[in-house]
């Protein structure tokens, strides 16, 4: 189930209310982004942002096989933003996921802000990082092969499924599997933890059985089954564990920018802009990861 964070929007507010807060944050987003690009510190002159980019995230962030261009719903916040803001983006690929976070904290690696489904929560906060509001809420699933289905996890896992180390729901899915193997490390015999595994190799391990699951969140595994409905369906999802998923209490996403930047603040303007007018709604909805 995909939803804009609520973070970011207020569903419960009567709708009278909802237009003087829309036409509100629309006066801020003009007034604040026009002169953004001349506010912020960035690592680049020329205004120009920096953009870290982990790209095996269809479809959050991804690479166009044929044009090589980077697309995803990560993408075009960031592109919208640069646009609304008189920036330049500048995309630095990650090729480890697990770097990607902190990435904006290191002032070698010269980036402003990273993206790719990265998940807010306590233990990933660094001295050199501010982060967003979150601008969206991910339940987890696993996608499987029709042939040796996972209808529920993780009751029905017999086999081998494999996440992305370092992720929530790489430890969500270890936690469950503990509790269900309960065995030594018996948990390890049907976990792979893939640390720099593109999406392709992932998913063609699946359809080929070399695993039996594939842990996602479950809207990019609804766009996944989506591209092979005769061969994967999808678990029911659930919550992660509200466990060290402070300060929210679930798992959701934000962007981290370097601290100091300005990027953050004028980047949750802008995340507010498109919540509270449902254009972030309808921009999750283009890239298949609506309700």
């Amino acid at each position: 189930m995909v939803r804009p964070s609520s973070a970011a929007s207020n569903s419960t507010v009567p709708s009278a209310e909802n237009n003087v807060k829309r036409a509100v944050t629309r006066r801020i987003h003009a007034s604040r982004l026009s002169n953004a690009a001349s506010d912020l510190q960035l690592h680049a002159a020329g205004g120009r942002l920096r953009v870290a980019v982990y790209s095996e995230f269809f479809p959050v962030a991804y690479r166009d096989p044929k044009t090589k261009a980077y697309k995803g719903l990560d993408v075009d916040l960031i592109e919208g933003f640069c646009r609304s803001a008189g920036l330049t983006p500048v995309f630095v690929r990650v090729a480890q996921w697990h770097k990607t976070w902190s990435t904006p904290e290191q002032w070698n690696s010269r980036v402003d802000v990273a993206i790719g489904g990265i998940g807010r929560s306590d233990w990933r906060n660094a001295h050199g990082i501010e982060w967003t509001i979150p601008y969206f809420s991910v339940r987890r699933t696993v996608v499987y092969n029709l042939k040796d289905p996972i209808r529920r996890f993780p009751e029905d896992v017999t086999g081998v499924v494999a996440g992305t180390m370092g992720t929530t729901g790489m430890t969500d899915a270890l936690s469950r599997l503990r509790a269900k193997f309960r065995k030594g490390g018996a948990a390890w015999d049907h976990l792979d933890a893939r640390w720099k595994s593109p999406d392709a190799t992932d998913i063609d391990d699946l359809l080929k059985g070399k695993i039996q699951g594939l842990m996602r969140g479950s809207f990019v595994g609804k766009a996944i089954v989506a591209r092979h409905p005769r061969k994967l369906g999808m678990a029911e999802p659930w919550d992660a564990s509200p466990e060290g998923l402070r300060p929210y209490g679930q798992e959701v996403f934000a962007f981290p920018c370097r601290r100091g930047s300005g990027v953050a603040a004028q980047l949750n303007t802008y995340l507010m802009h498109l919540s509270q007018s449902g254009e972030l709604y309808a921009l999750a909805e283009s890239h298949g990861m609506g309700l």
